[in-house]
């Protein structure tokens, strides 16, 4: 039985060994996250226009929230070097290392909203476009057939596009076309409006099957009034370069409003010199860096408070943790190669096993179904929730402490016939 003991003492020495290393080569704090974008937030940095009042974006995508997931860790020596609570460090070791790769997720659900929005404008100025140049046409017809005004009455341009199945999809369709247009890299006014006059001439002339129009009130005068209203409507949208001839490519401005609705956040808030775009920073770089910026420069102070206390709990937890699993070790080794080889617990294991199975295993389950409620409304971050699953150094190390409980108690029955085993050889048991 003794040898029975001294084998099991071998897996103790494993498992506290393994239980020591992982202390101090896992990550000491990370967690994997969940959040939820504000869709409405987000859309407020891209320039409302005349036929973008009525948008409801949230509604339009059937949801008010953009998921993203995103990872954080702090090693060892980052824990040592923030948990003094320094503003500057914290941001070296914990923000700055993980915001750009917060920014890189951020980028398809900003690029999403913005065409959306930008694709819904163009939508919306086809449409009334078309819809104002039928019904002049209808107006028209109606003025050069007087006696056909009775039959005339029942028609607006409305139910003359419905028959001409003008839905929806129509317009959509043209949408993209205009939209690739002003994404052309050497796109102009000109070439935008000529694409733009070209769908309402095939609209009218879709429109011309009703017999009730008179297409001959489109005319070079019409395509001027129309020219300048596209042009009141990119220069709304920023999309007009500084020439006044040629047109930002589309795809591209997302970064663009970005930049300017951050460099409008932070004016005042930050040196002026770090709103100023940098030499070779293309528009996505510069609207990356001012995000970045503006995390940084609205996390509350008791952002950093609390990531200096956890991180001086950490680094102290971690020594005390360590601790208990390397007395184990030297109890473990000392008693095997004694008359009494049965190794020695001891309350002190358990109490801060226990504690350590906390700070591992359960913040780890605990955050996962109690942070869904932490919402970021106050700081100005268009957050709508976050869902954090943390980790520490800890979680392995409690789930070995769950094997050293199971452990103890097999280790026991043979401990018990050992010490009887030793008092039979004594005299002790009759």
């Amino acid at each position: 039985m003794k040898i029975a003991i001294r084998l099991f003492n071998v897996i103790i020495l494993a498992l506290s060994v393994v239980a020591t290393v992982f202390l101090f080569t896992s990550a000491t704090f990370s967690f994997n996250s969940n959040i939820s974008l504000d869709v409405a937030a987000l859309a407020k940095f891209v320039p409302e226009t005349t036929y973008s009042e009525s948008i409801d974006v949230v509604k339009s995508l059937g949801t008010d929230v953009i998921h993203v997931g995103i990872k954080f860790s702090l090693d060892y020596n980052g824990t040592r070097e923030v948990m003094d609570g320094n503003r500057e460090k914290i941001n070296a070791h914990f923000i700055t290392e993980n915001v750009y790769g917060i920014v890189n997720e951020l980028h398809e659900p900003i690029e999403y909203i913005t065409n959306y929005s930008v694709k819904s404008v163009l939508k919306s100025t086809i449409k009334k476009e078309v819809t104002e140049q039928i019904q002049a046409a209808l107006e028209k017809y109606k003025d050069e057939n007087p006696d056909k005004a009775s039959e005339l009455e029942a028609y607006t341009a409305e139910n003359i596009m419905d028959n001409a199945e003008m839905d929806e999809v129509y317009f959509h369709n043209f949408s993209l076309a205009l939209y690739n247009a002003a994404d052309d890299i050497a796109a102009t006014i000109d070439s935008v409006s000529n694409v733009l006059y070209e769908q309402i001439d095939f609209a009218l002339a879709k429109a011309e099957d009703s017999s009730v129009i008179d297409v001959s009130s489109y005319t070079e005068g019409t395509k001027a009034g129309i020219k300048d209203n596209l042009v009141s409507i990119l220069n709304q949208l920023k999309l007009v370069k500084e020439d006044g001839e040629h047109v930002k490519r589309i795809s591209q401005i997302a970064y663009i409003y970005l930049s300017d609705y951050l460099v409008q956040e932070l004016n005042g808030k930050v040196a002026a010199s770090e709103l100023e775009r940098k030499s070779g920073e293309d528009d996505r770089d510069y609207g990356d860096r001012l995000l970045h910026t503006y995390v940084v420069t609205m996390m509350p102070d008791v952002f950093y408070q609390i990531i200096g206390y956890i991180s001086l709990s950490l680094f102290i937890g971690m020594f005390v943790f360590a601790g208990i699993w390397i007395i184990l070790i030297l109890i473990t080794l000392i008693k095997t190669f004694t008359k009494k080889p049965w190794t020695l617990f001891g309350p002190w294991f358990w109490i801060i096993g226990g504690l350590q199975l906390v700070l591992g295993l359960g913040l780890t389950v605990a955050g996962k179904f109690f942070t869904k409620n932490i919402t970021f409304t106050a700081t100005g971050i268009p957050l709508k929730s976050v869902i954090l699953v943390p980790r520490t150094f800890a979680l392995i190390p409690s789930l070995l402490f769950l094997a050293a409980i199971i452990l103890a108690f097999i280790y026991g029955f043979f401990k018990r016939s050992v010490k009887n085993q030793i008092k039979k050889e004594n005299g002790e048991v009759k």
